[in-house]
């Protein structure tokens, strides 16, 4: 895993941000040294008081970030307010066939070698839907079988949570591409809230993370599988 040039990632998000926030600096590594980069976004997210010119605007940044983190292809399954507001409630098969065949990046499609998916400790019912449709996606009888399964946290609310808290068990050193990681989550202009969403509070995870493992800076993840 040192070399990470022959890797095909595929990153699943229940909303626009979550792959950058918690995936950003990984998706990074392995376009820096060569490797190919997928996003799966089930949500582009649902504010009140949506407009079509809100939608729009989102829908671009999400496009910026993309082009900013130079990613090989991405699906955005969700773009309408109506189709964002109910994802915890729509059927586990739908988002699982999702994810294993009819999205663009599904697993059918593009048969990554490294996949990471939300984790289940959470407060936001989505990503604990969306985490539980990856897991029955990614089950071992299905094919093709990824080598490394991860879950990312979400830093916000991956310390509270009615299943537990966010332990990893896997680190990524992210000091070389830290800056590509904020900048993609620049583009989320709309999503930045000064003094809990911005660089400093991305630098200061990255920091609380590297210190864990005795490095400077780390993304976190816990493994599912992992297949040498």
């Amino acid at each position: 895993m040192k070399s990470l040039k022959n890797e095909k990632l595929l990153v699943i998000a229940p909303h626009s941000d979550d792959e950058v926030l918690g995936c950003g600096g990984l998706i990074s590594k392995i376009k820096k040294e060569g490797g190919k980069v997928f996003v799966l976004i089930f949500n582009l997210g649902f504010e009140k008081n949506d407009t079509k010119e809100s939608q729009d605007k989102r829908k671009q940044e999400v496009k910026e970030a993309m082009n900013a983190l130079k990613v090989d292809d991405y699906h955005l399954v969700h773009e309408k307010a109506d189709d964002n507001r109910d994802l915890d409630v729509e059927p586990l098969h739908s988002l699982i066939e999702i994810i294993e065949s009819t999205s663009n990046v599904s697993l059918e499609k593009i048969s990554p070698t490294i996949v990471a998916i939300p984790t289940i400790f959470s407060h936001h019912q989505d990503h604990v839907h969306v985490h539980n449709a990856c897991i029955a996606a990614l089950r071992p009888i299905s094919t093709p079988v990824s080598s490394v399964v991860l879950s990312y946290e979400a830093p916000e609310h991956s310390r509270w949570s009615s299943s537990g808290v966010f332990e990893p068990n896997f680190f990524v050193e992210i000091d070389d591409v830290i800056e590509n990681k904020i900048v993609a989550f620049s583009k989320y202009s709309s999503q930045v809230r000064p003094g809990g969403r911005d660089a400093d509070s991305i630098r200061s995870q990255a920091k609380y993370r590297g210190q864990e493992v005795g490095k400077n800076l780390c993304e976190a993840f816990f493994v599912h599988r992992f297949i040498l």
